[in-house]
């Protein structure tokens, strides 16, 4: 990332109505090409190009494949609370959050230090990860494993008022 990047990562960006869009259009299809959001939303093609590569450059936007564990036989998912020594979250944080099993991380405030969520072939696999590597990281002092029975909701985006207030009226417009 150059200077000019850095400096634009840096500021925040206001998306506006057709941002929202843009981001709808990207939501539903991240494939979907410069020139075909250009036609739905009747802009010029430079226009949104100009826009995504905003949009991504500002941080706002992110565009990545998402893939369902349970179709490349991943069929445990579980979310693991661990309670850390306090002077070593940051670091047990960032060995557990590089895990390849590891989908999600994050620091918490509360009974638990940190929260992941991972997903594994098995229950020895699991058995494994807990015991013979996630309890042996230097810090950790004790974990409480959920296993997920059946995942109802996967969103991999984040639904906000920034995008789904334009729904309706984008439908209209894929429509036409």
């Amino acid at each position: 990332m150059n200077d000019d990047q850095s400096r634009r990562r840096g500021r925040q960006l206001q998306p506006d109505e057709l941002d929202r869009q843009i981001i709808r259009m990207l939501r539903a299809d991240g494939r979907r090409s410069n020139r075909e959001i250009a036609r739905r939303l009747d802009v010029p093609e430079a226009t949104a190009r100009y826009r995504v590569r905003r949009l991504i450059e500002s941080g706002v936007l992110n565009i990545t494949a998402s893939v369902e564990p349970e179709h490349l036989g991943y069929a445990m998912t579980s979310v693991v609370s661990v309670q850390v020594e306090p002077e070593r979250i940051n670091d047990v944080a960032a060995e557990i959050a590089a895990m390849p099993e590891v989908m999600w991380a994050a620091i918490m405030a509360g009974a638990h230090d940190v929260l992941i969520m991972a997903s594994f072939r098995d229950q020895d696999e699991m058995y494994r990860f807990i015991t013979d590597r996630l309890a042996r990281i230097p810090g950790t002092l004790r974990t409480e494993t959920s296993v997920a029975l059946r995942i109802v909701k996967r969103q991999h985006e984040w639904a906000t008022d920034l995008t789904s207030w334009i729904e309706t009226d984008l439908q209209l417009v894929e429509n036409d």
